[in-house]
């Protein structure tokens, strides 16, 4: 069993490292990205499987860094479902509304089952010191997690489109007003729950992490998340509005001096703009919220985590990622993938009440068949996630 030290034991603090370099992965990124294209798509899992091993192999804890082990043959399957049902949703909508509705009844059904498939493939892909990590979750509470959402998010549109028909001469047909309230309801729905779905998914992927005997809890406050959402409409407001400002003082400047020149200032400021609303500040304050938030709440009596990611550090490493992958025309998105992940990795800190050997010691010996917990049952599925 593994030793629990008393309550008012100060934790052992053990930061985690990422040492991945931008110019290594870029040689890793190009060339997964050719032979991408080559084989149209063959290649993503034998990819993905060079990527994580890259990541996994430079995020170091208690000077040891953590492996994967998944097999790229085994996660094409996970890919070609995945990509099964787009298609089959694609052009079932071409030809069919109800087509459609019925690929997207087998996508509802379906997903739950394989994003927990996928969960536990991935954590028994993944050790550290040896030892594999494992998904204790069960079907039923990923069903339990995933079919509200989805449901709201897919099937009104897919209704819809049944009710309205079949395209004629290549054009939408109008949808009918009860389509059109259909699918205005399950929007309204699915956006006023967003903040609980979100709960319900991360509870149930934190709450069944697991080394060993030690299985992780999630004991963040739904309230705290509602805020969260609350405030991230607030600043996108803010911003929109900010935005709009400056370009009524610019267009208007460049009326009174009777040139073009303010006119082409308020398209770059505008779009500039656009790409702050869109992207990097709404963007940034949900990731550094939602981050130190489900990872400072996650542990148990023995190990927790502690995320104190900065907002304002890291919204300023977006815009000067965004600003270069930009001027490079893409080239420098592996150096920003590597420095993002790096500021999101560096920010969490374990803290244990017992030493890391005495934690890797007991995980070995009370739980030694997690290390054989791999295929049979988990499918080989990997989606993605």
């Amino acid at each position: 069993m593994v030793t629990e030290a008393p309550a008012d034991t100060a934790p052992e603090r053990h930061p985690i490292e990422f040492t991945a370099s931008g110019s290594e992965y870029f040689r890793i990124w190009i060339v997964n990205l050719l032979l991408i294209v080559l084989t149209l798509g063959v290649y993503l899992p034998w990819a993905k499987v060079r990527k994580l091993k890259y990541f996994y192999s430079n995020t170091w804890v208690g000077g040891d860094a953590l492996d994967f082990h998944g097999e790229p043959a085994k996660m094409l399957r996970g890919t070609l479902i995945a990509a099964g049902f787009l298609i089959a949703y694609s052009v079932g909508s071409n030809f069919s509304g109800w087509a459609a509705l019925l690929a997207a009844l087998a996508f509802v059904a379906l997903w739950p089952a394989l994003f927990r498939a996928a969960m536990r493939f991935r954590l028994a892909n993944t050790s550290w010191r040896g030892l594999r990590f494992h998904f204790a979750g069960d079907t039923a509470g990923a069903y339990a997690c995933m079919l509200p959402p989805l449901g709201l998010a897919l099937l009104p549109v897919a209704l819809a489109g049944a009710m309205a028909g079949a395209p004629v001469d290549g054009k939408p047909p109008a949808l009918p007003a009860l389509a059109t309230g259909v699918v205005g309801l399950g929007m309204l729905a699915f956006m006023a729950g967003l903040p609980y779905f979100l709960w319900r998914v991360r509870r149930y992927q934190h709450d069944n992490y697991a080394i060993g005997p030690l299985q992780t809890r999630l004991k963040a406050d739904l309230g705290v998340l509602y805020g969260i959402f609350i405030k991230l409409i607030g600043i996108s407001f803010a911003a929109f509005a900010v935005m709009l400002l400056a370009g009524g003082l610019f267009a208007f400047a460049g009326r009174k001096t009777g040139t073009g020149a303010g006119f082409v200032v308020v398209a770059a400021l505008m779009g500039f703009g656009a790409i702050l609303l869109i992207n990097i500040l709404p963007k940034s304050y949900l990731q550094v919220r939602l981050q130190n938030l489900l990872w400072s709440t996650t542990g148990n009596e023995v190990l927790r985590f502690d995320s104190r990611l900065k907002f304002g550090s890291y919204m300023g490493l977006q815009c000067r990622n965004y600003l270069l992958i930009f001027l490079t025309l893409g080239l420098y998105w592996p150096f920003a993938v590597v420095n993002t992940r790096r500021a999101q990795i560096e920010a969490v800190e374990l803290q244990t009440r017992i030493g890391l050997d005495q934690l890797s010691q007991a995980a070995g010996r009370e739980d030694p068949g997690a290390t054989g917990d791999m295929a049979a049952d988990l499918f080989g599925l990997d989606i993605g996630l």
